[in-house]
């Protein structure tokens, strides 16, 4: 997800404000249902329903050990290793 800011009238607010209390949620998650609601209006298909869900879990890594999807950091972001200098020998000069 992304933060926006935006600007809004004072009465849009308000409304917002308590519309979100009332159906015990956030007013970040009321705008998103708007959105949502829009798009459908407009002939979008739902996030939810976009052919990229069927990738998530589709392959497998072939590494053994702990799941890349549970230990991504380690995967992405691997501790570095010091670099061993390269040998030279049998090189003529």
């Amino acid at each position: 997800m992304r933060r926006v800011q935006i600007v809004l009238e004072e009465e849009q607010y308000r409304w917002l404000r308590r519309e979100a209390e009332a159906r015990g949620g956030s007013i970040s998650a009321l705008i998103r249902e708007a959105i949502e609601a829009w798009r459908a209006r407009e002939g979008w298909p739902s996030i939810d329903q976009s052919p990229f869900w069927k990738l998530v879990g589709a392959g497998r890594s072939g590494q053994r050990g702990p799941a890349i999807s549970e230990h991504v950091d380690d995967w992405l972001y691997p501790i570095p290793r010091p670099r061993r200098k390269a040998s030279h020998k049998g090189i003529a000069r």
